[in-house]
């Protein structure tokens, strides 16, 4: 494979590889790459690929510059023909016009150059059309375009300039006597510099008396930022003619210069390889300010990944916290769990407690008042605390992402994220009764082998369930005084109750397995939660693959071009 195939492959790669380039959080600089991003794409289609598919087709003089420096006057005197409108009005220019010999005319009206703009036989106000001029008494081989002002007042005109300039084989820039020293031609400057483009820089409209005062001092500007090698052009002001055009001496030494480009085959093969070779020494820096950019967008969005985790973490060691650490023993639990098994002499044999309460607690069976009312405290405060901490969760993160511009963002564009779900609080109890449920199995389970006995069947198994539960809550680091010695002793009956029946080892891993499904059950309905803000951030989040697609891409065209620019060569005469 020649090596100029391989830098077309190598192109066809990177236009592959460019669209996964995406920065929606609105870090600094983002706008900027977003606009590199879209630059790079269109100008590998625009003139790398085709321009690396034939070094022999025409070049491309793209006239350029600010608004009001002259550019379509210039064209139509370098033509001696009014071929574009110049315009009064501001913007002027508004679609480019392209003039070309008929001979190279198929070519300019390919999809090869410039494929995203429309091709038209008369000039329009679009900016998207491409005004194609057939002009017999230009030579064949260079072809005029008369671009929008780079400094438009209009966002579609100034981006199709910066578009066409970076199509171009080389540059004819336009400004004016009044106007060279401003900063927006001179970032295009720095770039034609940067790319090693082709340049003929003309200043228009200069004073009669300080023509070579102006070119003098834009010469100096142009040395002292590496243009030196730039052909440099002084027009003088004046009054144009009947037919709207400068006399040709004014614009003689343009016209013989692009005129001997164009005669020469070998001086065109020149300058397509030397701004294509520096077009593609100019991709690599870029490349790699993108990558590092999407690096950039994926770290943020990662830190705000981590921030709504951790706190839905700690939302859930907060749930288990307050299930175990003896705070649900007070209050409706306690007074309802009391209600149902007596207070007083907790410390009482088992065996006497159980034959003493064997009627009252059968009665659990036929689903008596007390039964039900400890059940329902239970599922509607320890629902409540899942309730309150999904609500501190939610509320937490909005705080923690709105620290950033681009956290705010989100959470201004998705409001909700700041609050529970509308079914959260639904979630949460048909989670706690769920768990309620688990319990009943555990016990259930562990009961099979022991429904015979005397004391599984003066209990049963729901009792025992909720026996269970008070023994998970029985903790008493969260209380304080006569309430540690309230809530202690109703969960030594509950574990006495228990023990009784299953041992002190199975009551131990009953109650390790009871707080795990605890766990499990909050964590799962915090993890629906949880799962709104990783979809938002799936959905902002740039492919994992990019950054290593774009840097294969760059070493691909690295090496692609080490080899291409020794076998391109001017074409045969």
């Amino acid at each position: 494979m020649s090596g100029s195939q391989k830098l077309v492959d190598a192109f066809h790669l990177l236009d592959a590889t460019l669209p996964s380039a995406q920065f929606p959080l609105p870090l600094d600089g983002a706008e900027s790459l977003r606009s590199l991003a879209g630059s790079l794409a269109h100008q590998v289609r625009d003139y790398l690929l085709p321009r690396a598919s034939r070094l022999d087709a025409p070049l491309l003089a793209v006239v350029g510059g600010s608004t009001g420096a002259g550019k379509s006057t210039i064209v139509n005197s370098l033509l001696r023909a009014e071929v574009t409108r110049p315009g009064v009005l501001r913007p002027t220019t508004k679609s480019p016009v392209l003039i070309c010999h008929p001979d190279d005319e198929e070519w300019f009206r390919s999809d090869k150059v410039l494929p995203g703009l429309v091709r038209t036989d008369t000039q329009l106000h679009d900016s998207r059309a491409l005004h194609i001029v057939a002009f017999p008494d230009l030579p064949p081989g260079l072809a005029l375009l008369d671009a929008p002002d780079i400094d438009s007042v209009d966002d579609a005109n100034r981006a199709l300039a910066r578009q066409l300039l970076l199509a171009a084989d080389l540059w004819v820039f336009v400004t004016s006597a009044a106007r060279y020293a401003d900063a927006v031609p001179w970032d295009y400057l720095h770039q034609a510099q940067e790319r090693n483009t082709m340049l003929a820089v003309v200043v228009n409209r200069c004073p009669p008396g300080a023509i070579a005062q102006v070119a003098g001092h834009l010469a100096q500007m142009l040395a002292e930022r590496g243009l030196a090698s730039a052909k440099l052009f002084a027009i003088v002001e004046r009054a144009l003619g009947h037919d709207g055009m400068l006399p040709l001496p004014d614009v003689g030494g343009l016209r013989q210069w692009l005129g001997q480009l164009a005669s020469q085959t070998e001086a065109r093969a020149q300058v397509a390889v030397q701004s294509l070779a520096g077009s593609v020494r100019s991709l690599d820096p870029q490349l790699h300010e993108l990558i590092g950019g999407i690096h950039r967008q994926n770290e943020a969005i990662e830190e705000l990944r981590e921030q709504s985790v951790s706190t839905y973490r700690q939302a859930v060691v907060d749930v288990a916290e307050a299930a175990g650490d003896g705070t649900m023993l007070r209050g409706e639990i306690l007074s309802r769990w009391q209600d149902l098994v007596g207070t007083g002499e907790f410390m009482r044999s088992i065996e006497e407690r159980i034959s003493a309460f064997r009627d009252r607690l059968t009665g659990w069976f036929r689903g008596e008042p007390e039964v039900h009312a400890v059940e329902v405290a239970i599922s509607d405060n320890l629902a409540a605390v899942l309730q309150e901490k999904g609500q501190w969760a939610a509320e937490q993160v909005a705080v923690k992402w709105s620290r950033t511009r681009w956290g705010r963002d989100i959470i201004v564009a998705e409001p909700g994220l700041a609050h529970p779900s509308t079914d959260f609080d639904a979630a949460a109890t048909a989670a706690i009764r769920a768990w309620q449920s688990d319990v009943m199995r555990l016990v259930e389970e562990q009961g099979r082998g022991k429904r015979m006995k005397a004391r599984f069947l003066a209990l049963g198994t729901n009792i025992l369930a909720l026996a269970l539960m008070i023994v998970v809550f029985a903790a008493t680091g969260g209380l304080t005084g006569a309430e540690v010695g309230i809530a202690g002793g109703a969960s030594v009956l509950a574990q006495r109750l228990l023990e009784a029946v299953f041992g002190e080892g199975a009551v131990r891993k009953l109650a390790e397995q009871a707080q795990a499904d605890l766990e499990a059950r909050v964590q799962g309905v915090l993890s629906v939660e949880l799962s709104r803000y990783g979809a938002i951030l799936d959905s902002l989040a740039v492919d994992d693959g990019a950054t290593a697609q774009l840097e294969s891409a760059a070493v691909t065209l690295r090496d692609a071009a080490r080899s291409a620019f020794d076998d391109l060569t001017a074409p045969e005469l």
